[in-house]
């Protein structure tokens, strides 16, 4: 969220409580299966979990959570969200 660029790429997407921030790759290949043995479903729509949870923890609830649990990515690495 602190980048001159997040603003504009954030308007991209639908928006969702929390969001710590967008990663631009730049991708040499992209492959993926046939997919023949994948079944069919019907979309039936977004799930609301995300955004009922946000709302019970709130804005500074939210901020706290993430400077406890995403402060490193899975692998280790630091996370994005500098010094929040």
């Amino acid at each position: 969220p602190s980048s001159d660029e997040f603003a504009g790429l954030r308007e991209r997407f639908d928006d969702y409580p929390g969001v710590r921030s967008i990663i631009r790759i730049r991708a040499r290949r992209i492959s993926d299966s046939c997919g023949y043995g994948v079944p069919l479903y019907d979309y039936k729509g977004e799930r609301n979990q995300l955004s009922r949870w946000a709302e019970k923890k709130g804005e500074d609830g939210l901020v706290k959570y993430q400077r406890d649990n995403n402060a490193e990515s899975l692998d280790g690495l630091p996370s994005l969200l500098g010094d929040q």
